[in-house]
Order: structure tokens, then sequence, then C-alpha cells
């Protein structure tokens, strides 16, 4: 299938999670891994090879721990591919990024006050520091609008908003550690674990240029030192995926009270069903806030 012809798997705005939208979350993130483990090959003779032995290193324990080996092999071994090219993936991986997390945004609050949410956060996001996690700003901001049946605001560019750089550096490290431990998942034995890291100091530079720390990527794969189980690799994965979703959500407003707004909707068994570990993520928008527990 040829770049121009792959399949959306877009978000459709809905007030309560289902087992479908939870597989549209996965095909997104199993899109947006397989994008950046293209982009992040050296070379095509590497990339072939990864193609290759995909079925054999990965797709068992990926699909164990709830991934969609076909949408992760796609990219990689998409044939109009001339050479590894990281200028052509990471739009890709920001339309992926930007469908998973909106999705989960729609998903992750109380349905007792569902549309008032949808409405708040329609009105209170910033265009601006979405973006600055390379999030589609006006697609997640449009979902959350049509959720509560209001019509899209113009960008607030009167609301004055300065992208926080700890914020999306802490953005950047986490989505690098859940594509370091999703890369090291697919190893089954000691061996391909330790080619995996001796391969690692080639691949840091291509991930810096799809916006992740390669330093980390290469540190993080290297770190483990046995075979991922399919409990630890899928533990891993939730754990990841809502440190970088509680992490854009946080900090993407400046709007007075947005913790406390966000802390006291939140519901975490809602987030469970978009393959968040909502209590985690709820923690985390709650700390600080006052009368919070």
């Amino acid at each position: 299938m040829a770049v121009g012809e792959l399949e959306v798997r877009d978000v459709e705005p809905k007030h309560n999670a289902t087992a479908a939208e939870l597989q549209q979350v996965v095909a997104n993130l199993s899109s947006s891994f397989g994008w950046t483990l293209a982009g992040s090959a050296v070379t095509s003779d590497e990339l072939d090879v990864t193609c290759a032995n995909i079925t054999e290193t990965g797709h068992g324990k990926w699909a164990a721990q709830g991934l969609m080996p076909s949408y992760i092999v796609e990219p990689v071994c998409n044939q109009s591919h001339s050479s590894p090219n990281a200028t052509l993936a990471l739009p890709w991986t920001v339309y992926y990024n930007t469908r998973v997390f909106t999705a989960q945004l729609l998903n992750a609050f109380s349905p007792d006050n569902k549309t008032s949410t949808m409405e708040y956060l329609c009105d209170s996001i910033r265009y601006i520091l979405l973006s600055g996690f390379r999030i589609e700003a006006s697609t997640a901001v449009n979902a959350t609008c049509m959720a509560a049946g209001v019509q899209q605001n113009p960008r607030p560019e009167g609301a004055i908003a300065k992208i926080d750089r700890n914020a999306t550096d802490a953005y950047q490290n986490a989505a690098s550690i859940l594509y370091a431990f999703m890369f090291a998942s697919s190893a089954q034995t000691d061996s391909q674990l330790n080619v995996f890291c001796a391969h690692a100091s080639n691949h840091v530079t291509r991930p810096t240029e799809l916006k992740l720390n390669g330093t980390l990527v290469q540190e993080t794969i290297c770190n483990i030192k046995a075979p991922l189980s399919t409990d630890t690799a899928t533990s891993l994965l939730k754990t990841w995926s809502s440190r970088v979703f509680a992490t854009i959500i946080r900090n993407a407003s400046n709007v007075g009270g947005w913790h406390a707004r966000l802390c006291g909707n939140l519901d975490p068994k809602a987030m469970e069903a978009v393959g968040l570990d909502g209590q985690a993520v709820k923690i985390e928008l709650c700390s600080g806030v006052e009368g919070s527990r």
C-alpha cells in the first residue's frame, strides 16, 4: 500500500469508550510505532532486514501485548521506501499520535458531566501548547467541541500561552522510553536483545530527527538485561503511555483552575477502557491540587 493510500484510522467523538475505540487507540499507537521504527533505520539494508525478520522477532510478542503487528509492519515493509526517511516518517507519527491522544482525551472523564467537561476543554485547550507536544491541535480541540455539541472557537491567540520546555522535555523523554520498550519487547532471546543494544548507538541520530531523545532510547534498550515477559512488557506499555498522556493533558492549557477542573472530573475507570493507567493519570493530574485525594 502506497504512503498516500494508508488507511485512515480517525477518531469518532463518542461519550463512552467501547472495545472498538480501544482497538482504534491500539491501531493508531501501533502505526505510530511502525513509522518511528521505519524512520529510525540507518540504512536501506537495515530496513529490509527489519522487514524480513519482523515476523520472527516481533509479531508474536507484540500481539501478545495487545499491539497490532500488521499496522507496525506496514510502514516498515512499504515498498515505496527507497531509503529510511525520518523526514517522511515524522508527519505520520504526529498524525497517529494525535489520534491516540484525542481518543484517550474524549474518554478520560466521568460520564456524569461529560458534555460540560468537553465544552470546557473546547474553550480552554491552547493550540500552541498542544503543538509543543507535536499534537495536531485543531484535530484534538475540534473533537472536544464536537463531543460537546458546540462550535469550535477560533484559535485563542489572545490568551497568551508559552510552551513550557520542561514539560515538552518530559514528554519527549516519556515518548522515547515508551518507544524503546516497545522496540526491545520484541526480543525473544538474550542474543536478540544483545544485538538490539549493540546496534542502538547507531540509532541516536534518527530518533532525534523524529523528535525523540535518541540517547535515552539507547540507554533504555541497553539497560534491559533479559527479554521482557509479556506481562512486564504490557505493564511498561501502559505505564509509559499513561505518562505521555498525563504530561500532555496537564500542560495543555494555561487557564486558571485547569488542574483542579481536570482532577475533579477525570474518571480512572474510563481511562482504563482506552489503555491507560487511570489511577496513575489521576494522581499525576491531582498533584498539587488543594483538597484532592
